[in-house]
């Protein structure tokens, strides 16, 4: 019988993470959220890190993963990841702080709808 892998493989209930998958692809172009503002979306007040954890291992390439963001607005990813990143939000017009270091977050967030 095989042992099961150690570390995690899952972060919240399958559940859980199918909801934030919806609201994931139902952002907008041009708009972002935040690692916080997704978790509470699924109803977990104070998972922005679990939000992340859950974004690595779940989301599938079609996703508008780049249209998650820090809650400063900063791009998390690092190296290629967040150069494309940088890129694709570039590509929706997405407006960044006049040094380029942060999308201006208060300008495109989306709010999710009320379900």
């Amino acid at each position: 019988m095989a042992r099961p892998r150690k570390g995690r493989t899952s972060v919240w209930p399958r559940w859980r993470i199918e909801l934030m998958l919806e609201y994931v692809a139902a952002i907008p172009c041009g708009k972002v959220v935040s690692y916080g503002d997704l978790a509470r979306a699924v109803g977990v007040p104070r998972g922005a890190r679990r939000a992340g954890l859950a974004m690595r291992l779940s989301v599938p390439g079609h996703l508008p993963w780049h249209r998650v963001v820090g809650a400063s607005g900063r791009i998390l990813l690092r190296g290629a990841q967040g150069l494309e990143q940088r890129r694709r939000l570039e590509q929706e017009s997405v407006p960044f702080t006049p040094s380029g270091s942060r999308v201006r977050i208060e300008d495109c967030r989306w709010d999710f709808p009320v379900r």
